[in-house]
């Protein structure tokens, strides 16, 4: 807390006035995270089609990353349990796991267009996630080690493939 509270320029005293502990505060932090996320989600979701909300929804994961890599590694690539978000309270854990809803919930979207194969849409959305996941960390942690023009293609391939697989 003497770390934090001396990057924010402010004494570990008063740290505690708006944190009950390090946990809450970690909390705080991750909801934020969340909260940004959200809004480059709720972007995506103002498409007019179902295909152009689901591109849009994964480049936004993307966007996201790429653009807020400290949030992006503090709420998708630490342990939960060491972030103690089983201490959020009911509302804050329904605001996070909205995020993982609404791609749920657009791929419902694209199956009852027939634009995207059958399947349960939860597992298809924990497809989708992890295939994001997985190319938006090696970004983040730098193992792809290429230039943003590298990046940026790498990710358009990435998302026609992504798209190609889910395709009926």
């Amino acid at each position: 807390m003497r770390s934090v509270a001396g990057e924010c320029g402010v004494s570990a005293t008063a740290i505690y006035r708006h944190f009950e502990d390090k946990d809450d505060l970690l909390s705080a932090a991750v909801l934020q995270g969340f909260r940004i996320f959200a809004c480059y989600l709720r972007g995506a979701l103002k498409k007019r089609s179902p295909g152009a909300r689901l591109a849009a929804l994964m480049r936004s994961y993307f966007d996201f990353a790429c653009e807020n890599r400290n949030d992006y590694r503090l709420i998708f690539m630490t342990d939960c349990q060491q972030l103690s978000l089983p201490r959020l309270d009911e509302a804050s854990r329904r605001e996070i796991s909205w995020t993982f809803q609404t791609l749920q919930d657009c791929i419902e979207e694209n199956q009852q267009a027939c634009l995207m194969s059958e399947g349960e849409a939860r597992s298809l959305a924990a497809y989708v996630w992890s295939s994001l996941h997985g190319l938006a960390s090696l970004i983040v942690s730098g193992n792809l080690g290429e230039s943003e023009e590298e990046i940026g293609s790498l990710v358009d391939q990435h998302l026609r493939l992504l798209e190609r697989s889910l395709a009926r």
